[in-house]
């Protein structure tokens, strides 16, 4: 069951539902508790959103899955959810460009990201991703529009009905790569 929702670029999502990334990069949204990001909840929903998404922020590979505005009707669709394993404090520049090739953004936006609130952490976010058989259809209400990582929705909505984005070994071998890249991190698993 999940009662929580991730908000996140819309070529983000696609790219986790369809396993070609298990990594995202997040800071606090100026909505959020003292504008910091915290981990709100392990097992997500996730929202695509067009709010702040920009095609020249993504690497070329990604760019496609950019498909426009995401209708605003009294209903959002969600395509999967994921349950978040680690959040990794990232402190250093080069600790995350060791992660580019792991990104579904390119090096600009790598650099905002940490020039935007230097003073703020950056956590890189590994999440494992389901696809649901048929779309999750809910209503649509005020908290999910603004500069917000989270989302309660109010509810706890069943997830049994879904399949990996990526097999187990598959996720495992991606996390193991990704964790050899920072050795001086020390992962928060997810509680």
């Amino acid at each position: 069951m999940v009662s929580w929702v991730l908000k996140e670029w819309q070529a983000a999502v696609t790219a986790l539902l369809q396993g070609e990334t298990i990594l995202l990069l997040r800071k606090g949204g100026i909505r959020e508790a003292k504008g910091q990001f915290s981990l709100a909840a392990r097992q997500v929903l996730l929202l695509p959103t067009t709010e702040h998404q920009k095609a020249a922020l993504l690497k070329d590979a990604f760019r496609p899955l950019v498909t426009g505005e995401i209708a605003h009707d009294d209903q959002v669709r969600f395509d999967g959810w994921a349950t978040i394993t680690h959040a990794l404090p990232l402190g250093a520049e080069a600790e995350v460009a060791s992660l580019l090739p792991y990104l579904v953004w390119n090096e600009q936006f790598v650099a905002e990201r940490l020039n935007w609130q230097p003073d703020r952490p950056l956590y890189g976010l590994l999440l494992r991703a389901y696809r649901f058989q048929q779309p999750l259809l809910l209503p649509r209400h005020r908290g999910y529009s603004g500069c917000r990582s989270w989302v309660e929705i109010g509810q706890e909505v069943g997830v049994d009905h879904s399949v990996p984005a990526l097999a187990e070994a598959n996720y495992q071998q991606q996390v193991a790569a990704i964790l050899a890249q920072l050795p001086a991190v020390t992962p928060n698993l997810a509680d």
